[in-house]
């Protein structure tokens, strides 16, 4: 949907009042008003297609990922700490930005660790995992994956789409983060055990179990 400017003559005791609402929502005026008249017409935004989604992100994954942010019709932060030495901190978010085509979600993941040798086992396994999605995935060419100082970044151009239906759209990210979630657990329990090779064998067998097409 495009977003233009518009002139309205609205009373001064309405305009109070939608500031206030929009406060306590954590919006703008413009963004309230917008809402307001697209559920009053029957449609639905974007922003508010995104809201629903993060709200069920969150409902998928209150038994398995503690929420540490959610920011309104934009974005949602998750933390946990693996069961390795020291704990390490990850963290995966859910972002949605703007294209041409409209708005999509792209994850974020990064480690919390200084330690050089983590942070190797996290680039490790990042790799593993690019290279099964390469393998897997016939639509991998239009996939943007790539690791940079620990972090991993894949965006969803077409699973991750608003001009999908919600449902399609929190179905797809939900199981690909379950995926990720799994495997991670699965490489850092497996990694001082089992060869790469046997590694990597499990890693794909979590892949097909949740995200494979």
């Amino acid at each position: 949907m495009k977003k233009s400017v518009y002139s309205l003559m609205l009373f001064d005791e309405i305009v109070e009042k939608i500031d206030q609402i929009a406060y306590t929502k954590n919006t703008n005026r413009s963004q309230l008003i917008n809402d307001m008249l697209a559920e009053r017409i029957g449609m639905v935004t974007p922003e508010q297609k995104i809201q629903k989604i993060l709200e069920q992100l969150d409902e998928n994954f209150s038994d398995t990922l503690s929420v540490s942010q959610i920011n309104k019709n934009s974005s949602i932060q998750f933390g946990k700490s693996l069961k390795y030495k020291y704990r390490p901190k990850v963290r995966y978010s859910y972002e949605f930005i703007s294209s041409e085509r409209g708005k999509y979600a792209v994850l974020k993941i990064s480690s919390r660790t200084k330690s050089e040798n983590l942070n190797d086992h996290f680039d490790e396994f990042f790799k593993l995992i690019m290279n099964i999605e390469k393998e897997k995935d016939e639509n991998y060419t239009d996939l943007l994956e790539h690791q940079t100082n620990h972090k991993f970044v894949r965006e969803f151009k077409v699973d991750g789409e608003l001009s999908q239906d919600i449902e399609t759209v929190t179905d797809n990210l939900t199981r690909y983060l379950k995926m990720i979630d799994r495997a991670m657990n699965t490489y850092f329990s497996n990694i001082d055990e089992v060869d790469n090779n046997d590694i990597n064998f499990l890693l794909e067998e979590i892949y097909g179990y949740y995200y494979k097409k």
